[in-house]
């Protein structure tokens, strides 16, 4: 057996041990559950179906005769197709297939019913985070021509809004971007329809990765797996920055690596102007993402000029290298500029953003780094949202151990599944070790020959970036309380990243099993992913139900028919208009608020927060009526009548 043979043996048993090591317990766990309750069968979708497959392993390794025939016209041209690069012609069929899937599976999840309305669909509900409603109102003052509105001039506190800041300047906490993505959507009557195109745009661009690294099937496979992934869908109908901030990060990426291979300064510019999108939307995530690829990129320059003042191969290509610095900085100069600019228009400041001022004056003890509830004790003030705020955990070393193990395993359940994604997280790791103790610059298999021999064991340093982001995602979120929304928007953006690992895992094991005369492995591991992916999308009761994707949508649909309710409470009940509704808010549920305006405050009803002295009412709002609303018993009456109305009577 040779070393690299032995290699990736090695690399395989490892995760099979890791992957018993953690399924095994938790089936031991589940069965004693399901036994203990007579009346109840299930089965635990993230490890039951990967085991009965674990136990038919040696059927599948130890007969050698394939299931069809890998020979033929049609299995040459797969293979050809398969194995070409990014010195083939870009696949216009592939591409089109990979967005009509994660177009499919936005669709999808806006049609589904929720609650206990067939005729209810969760895409024609309201929003459900207040997140949600801070990126619309960033919107709509952008709509408006505007970086922030006035507070209103007597009444600012009655129309505190979560997640805007109110203090003379009244706008969202959040950075520009996604205000500026979702308003031409928004402008159209379909807010959302942005978010769709951008989960098809990024599942397109990392079929454009694998390319890049590997071949034509790893992209394909990396693409088909981020278009089908449940979260990708879910959060493809939230009103969020994530999908803003894929579209720039996954742009970013392609043409980095494109970079890395050409040495273009044209991809030098574009992989900037896609970074600098993402630090617009997301900051702490862009930083997080684009730390490894930032370090490849002054090593590869630092490289370029020693060479050069040696006199070695790279003379002439310094000019370039430098234009190429220049061609990346320059984008992230001018989004550090736009910053600056949306700053100062909204605090008053270059350097202070609208978020840190929300946290500063609102929510001190969700600070981020450890020991923040203490450290944010020492700057509460008569402005803030104490019941909010009070939500917030002291971080310390252990629950950041605990958030980040939540988040692992969140990311991998909502991008494709546990077990899949465990064992080539493993082999990659140790296939990548192995490599480098053996003095080799790889962990994989990149090429072989038509009849399935391995020939060549290299691996781009573009698979490490890949890996290193995932692992400096991480880290970066590491210091903050909250583990996220689903346990794992923090790490949201690590999703596709993830496929990408699964398909070069694919691609590396598939090699090898063929060359090994392994044939049925191959439909093995596919079984493997198929099996999460079944169990991800479709419902089967009684083994499994909900699935993953039906679970998230009824998560968020909880709160998006609360808000429902209340709107169509407003519908009925409001008779008399212009209005305002006094809104007091029930102590019990932090995450509900219903107290969302238009920047302008001259809809045609407002609402506002309770308590509020209401012989003040009379003065600062003559020509509405006044409604009252107590969310906690559900009590709905008029308080005042508009003057006019008054006089008329």
């Amino acid at each position: 057996m040779s070393q690299l043979s032995r290699r990736l043996l090695i690399a395989q048993v490892a995760a099979l041990l890791v992957v018993l090591a953690i399924v095994l317990p938790a089936e031991i766990a589940h069965w004693r559950e399901v036994l203990g309750t007579p009346d109840s069968f299930s089965i635990n979708v993230d490890t039951t179906l990967p085991l009965v497959l674990i136990a038919l392993l040696p059927y599948f390794w130890f007969v050698r005769r394939p299931f069809w025939p890998l020979e033929g016209a049609s299995w040459r041209r797969l293979q050809t197709w398969w194995n070409a690069g990014v010195e083939s012609p870009w696949s216009i069929r592939a591409t089109i297939l990979i967005a009509a899937v994660s177009l499919a599976m936005s669709y999808r999840v806006a049609v589904m019913p929720v609650g206990d309305r067939e005729q209810v669909h969760f895409g024609d509900l309201p929003p459900a985070y207040h997140d949600e409603y801070s990126y619309l109102f960033q919107t709509q003052t952008y709509l408006a021509g505007r970086l922030s509105s006035p507070s209103h001039p007597t009444a600012a506190r009655m129309f505190d809004q979560m997640h805007v800041v109110n203090e003379g300047q009244f706008a969202s906490r959040y950075f520009p971007a996604t205000g500026l993505f979702v308003a031409p959507w928004l402008w159209l009557g379909w807010p959302i329809l942005g978010h769709w195109l951008a989960g098809a745009a990024t599942a397109v661009l990392v079929f454009g990765i694998g390319r890049e690294l590997s071949n034509n099937g790893t992209g394909f496979v990396a693409g088909m797996l981020t278009a089908l992934s449940p979260g990708m869908a879910l959060f493809g109908n939230l009103v969020l920055a994530h999908h803003p901030t894929l579209l720039g990060l996954f742009f970013f990426a392609w043409t980095f690596l494109r970079w890395m291979r050409r040495g273009l300064v044209r991809d030098a510019a574009l992989a900037g102007i896609g970074l600098s999108w993402a630090m617009l939307c997301r900051p702490m995530t862009a930083a997080g993402f684009a730390l490894p690829f930032g370090i490849v990129f002054l090593m590869r320059l630092w490289t370029t000029r020693t060479q050069s003042v040696s006199g070695g191969p790279s003379v002439g290509t310094v000019p370039r290298s430098r234009f190429g610095l220049i061609a990346m900085a320059l984008p992230l100069i001018v989004g550090f500029v736009v910053l600056g600019i949306h700053n100062r228009a909204i605090t008053g400041s270059l350097t202070t953003s609208p978020y840190q001022l929300f946290n500063d004056v609102y929510t001190p003890r969700h600070v981020y780094g450890f020991n923040n509830v203490e450290r944010g004790k020492q700057h509460l003030g008569p402005r803030v949202l104490d019941h909010y705020d009070s939500w917030a955990i002291n971080l310390t070393p252990s629950v950041a151990a605990e958030n980040a193990q939540n988040r692992l395993l969140a990311s991998w359940q909502w991008t494709v599944g546990l077990v899949p994604l465990l064992a080539a997280l493993i082999f990659f790791v140790v296939n990548g070790v192995g490599s480098l103790f053996r003095g080799g610059h790889s962990a994989s298999v990149t090429e072989a020959t038509p009849n399935g021999r391995l020939e060549k064991d290299s691996q781009p340093i573009g698979w490490w970036l890949i890996f290193a982001s995932i692992v400096s995602l991480f880290a970066v979120h590491v210091p903050y309380w909250f583990v996220g929304i689903f346990h794992w928007h923090y790490v949201f953006e690590t999703g596709p990243l993830w496929c990408l690992l699964l398909a070069w895992a694919t691609d590396t094991l598939s090699r090898a099993w063929l060359a090994a005369e392994r044939p049925r492995m191959p439909v093995w591991w596919t079984l493997l992913i198929a099996s999460a992916v079944v169990v991800n999308l479709i419902d089967v009761a009684p083994l499994w139900y909900p699935s993953k994707l039906q679970a998230g949508v009824e998560q968020i649909a909880f709160s998006r028919l609360k808000y429902q309710a209340f709107d169509e409470l407003l519908r009925l009940e409001v008779r008399q208009r212009p209005a305002l509704v006094l809104i007091e808010a029930d102590p019990a549920d932090r995450h509900i608020d219903y107290v969302v305006n238009e920047p302008s405050l001259s809809a045609d009803v407002l609402r506002g927060r309770y308590p509020w002295p209401l012989e003040k009412l009379a003065t600062d709002f003559p020509n509405r009526t006044v409604y009252l609303f107590r969310a906690k018993t559900g009590e709905f009456r008029q308080v005042s009548r508009a003057k006019e109305s008054a006089d008329a009577k």
